[in-house]
């Protein structure tokens, strides 16, 4: 699983690396009705944005991070939206 979470990282952030070149400004909308899991790298229990933020915070990009969206997005060049944890059981 923490290999996967990996891989999924790195690809998530090769694909949209070239946005982060031009990004100005980056929101994390953070929507995921306090979703919280342990985190298998010892960082306790995390946020479903947790990665997000650790992923350009690692990359040396800024961002903001709310739980309300703002009305008017149009000074944002990247939304990330997290809606939280489904589970099947």
């Amino acid at each position: 699983m923490k290999c996967f979470r990996k891989h999924i990282t790195f690809i998530v952030i090769f694909l949209i690396f070239p946005v982060f070149i031009y990004a100005q400004s980056i929101l994390i909308w953070d929507n995921d009705n306090n979703s919280h899991f342990l985190d298998p790298e010892g960082a306790g229990y995390v946020g479903c944005e947790y990665g997000i933020q650790q992923a350009l915070s690692t990359n040396g990009v800024s961002y903001s991070t709310v739980s309300n969206l703002p009305g008017d997005l149009s000074s944002y060049d990247v939304v990330f939206v997290t809606l939280g944890i489904y589970c099947v059981g």
